[in-house]
Formats: C-alpha cells, sequence, structure tokens
C-alpha cells in the first residue's frame, strides 16, 4: 500500500491526521488490500488503524462491513473493531478501522466466545427477518428485504437466490437444481421445530472471522450481518473450521438451542456451500448435491 496515498486518504478521511509514520502490510484477506497504518494526530498521540483498500465499485461493501461493525458493537454482547471511516480518495475505496492487537487464544477462549455468541443472540432477540440493506457474503449481493417469517425468508433470499445465481452461470446439473426447488418447497418441513424469533446474526462466522485480542478476548471481524434464526449462525462454523465442543457446551449453557438443530443445520450449510460455489466454482458442486441428497432424505 503505497504510503503517500493512503497519507492523503487518512488526511481526508480522519480531519486531524498529521502524519503517517509506517504501514505494514496485513495478509489473510482473499479480496481487498489491507494493512496497519501507525499515525501522529495534531495532538501528537501516536494511533493505529487497520485499513483496507480495494476499487470504487467496492464502496459500498466496505459500507455494508461498516454498518454490520456498527450493529454488533451496537449490542455490547462482544467486540468488534470500531469502524473509523469509509469513503473514497483517488479512485479507491477505504475503510478505517480500530487496530485490534492479535493474542493468543487461552484455555478459556471458546466458552468465553460461547458466551458471548449466545448473548448477541439473546439481547438482540426479536421477530421479522431480513436487514436494512442488502449487504455481502464475501464478494455475493445478500439480500435483505424484510419479511414476517424467517422459513420464507431464508427459502425465498437465501437457497433459492443462490440458486438462481448458479443457474444464470451455468454451475448446476439438472438433477441438482431438481433437489434445490424441492428443498425450497419442502423448507417448511425441513426447518420445523426451530424458534420462530429472530436475532442479529453475524452471518459469515467461521474460523477465519473471529480472533483473539491481546488479552485474549473474543472478537469478531467482516460480518455479513442481518437478521435470522440463530441458528443459521452456526452453518460457516460447522462447514468451516468448527470450533469445540467447550464452544458449544457454553453458548448451550447460556442460551439453550431447541432439539433437533444440528438436523437443521444441514440446510444452513447448504447456503454456504451453494455461495462457495457461485463465488468458486465446481468444486463445490459435489458437496452441494451430497449435502441437498442428505436434507431431502431426512425430511422426506
Amino acid at each position: 500500500m503505497q504510503q503517500n496515498k493512503l497519507q492523503k486518504a487518512l488526511e481526508k478521511l480522519l480531519p486531524g491526521t498529521t502524519t503517517l509514520l509506517g504501514t505494514k502490510p496485513v495478509s489473510g484477506g482473499c479480496i481487498s488490500e489491507g494493512a496497519r497504518a501507525t499515525v501522529r494526530d495534531s495532538n501528537g498521540e501516536v494511533r493505529h488503524y487497520f485499513v483496507k483498500r480495494n476499487g470504487t465499485n467496492f464502496l459500498r461493501n466496505f459500507q455494508c462491513e461498516r454498518n454490520g461493525l456498527a450493529a454488533i458493537q451496537a449490542s455490547g454482547a462482544v467486540m468488534v473493531p470500531s469502524p473509523i471511516a469509509v469513503g473514497v480518495h483517488d479512485d479507491q475505496a477505504w475503510l478505517i478501522l480500530e487496530w485490534i492487537e492479535h493474542g493468543e487464544k487461552g484455555t478459556d477462549f471458546f466458552t468465553e466466545f460461547g458466551k458471548q455468541l449466545a448473548e448477541l443472540h439473546r439481547c438482540t432477540r426479536s421477530t421479522g427477518a431480513g436487514w436494512e440493506e442488502d449487504n455481502y457474503l464475501g464478494a455475493t449481493i445478500q439480500s435483505n428485504s424484510p419479511m414476517p417469517h424467517w422459513v420464507e425468508f431464508f427459502a425465498q433470499h437465501r437457497i433459492e437466490a443462490q440458486l438462481k445465481l448458479a443457474v444464470d452461470h451455468h454451475r448446476l446439473p439438472e438433477r441438482v437444481i431438481d433437489s434445490l426447488e424441492e428443498i425450497i418447497q419442502r423448507m417448511d418441513r425441513i426447518l420445523a421445530g426451530s424458534e420462530s424469533d429472530t436475532s442479529l446474526l453475524h452471518g459469515d462466522l467461521w474460523s477465519g472471522n473471529y480472533l483473539a485480542d491481546e488479552r485474549g478476548n473474543p472478537v469478531l471481524i467482516d460480518p455479513a450481518v442481518y437478521r435470522g434464526n440463530r441458528e443459521a449462525e452456526f452453518g460457516m462454523l460447522k462447514l468451516f473450521g468448527g470450533c469445540p465442543d467447550t464452544f458449544y457446551e457454553a453458548y448451550d449453557r447460556t442460551y439453550p438451542l431447541a432439539a433437533g438443530w444440528e438436523r437443521r443445520n444441514r440446510v444452513y450449510i447448504l447456503y454456504h456451500l451453494l455461495n462457495h460455489l457461485n463465488l468458486f466454482g465446481s468444486g463445490y458442486l459435489s458437496d452441494c448435491e451430497k449435502m441437498a441428497a442428505r436434507i431431502l432424505s431426512e425430511s422426506s
């Protein structure tokens, strides 16, 4: 990340920032360029920020990330990096966040993480599904048009939306299309037994989107928030980088899940598999087909 461009962007987006002292590239993101920026402000204080940069067409994605972080932060249940600024400078979109110093996940990390995630879901509990804006799951637009009932919302705005995208890009054979259409029709049966209430969800929770700060506290990053059934939160966790049993035990002690949630969770895993199929191609087709077949078998 060129320091002169970053200096000018910081001057525009952070009034009072006077001197960029240095930058350090941050790896791990597959879409945007990231760096830690160390600055001295007009009061002489040294501050650190996490800065993301992408093309101007990525501005909306950054705005949604900022809004999602702010929503989770407002719950007071779990830590996120504070969103500082977002905007455009020099034909680039920029997102500036609080810098979180990374630490080690201690022996109690996943117990505390389970408690805090359960508290996020419990303290934001309400009714109705969706969000005030569409946002992004990775690079995929995630439709969040509000609906009163979760089952219909998930069938229409999650599975059907991914199915349409896959069909448009010729990623699915007819047999899998038929299976997904059947799942959409059976969604009431597939999700039978789940709660009708919804909660604020991180929406893209996997091992790459949580970390420990320097004190070992859980921190959530890169959300794709919306209001949904809290069981959907575990789709990505079960698909990639599942947490140890202590996490689920702590969650369940804090805010118990309804019986049968692990069976219902398979359709939430399917949503993320379909998104990966649409983002990354045919390598995910077999997993999508197998999961769809299992869901249909269990709901027959």
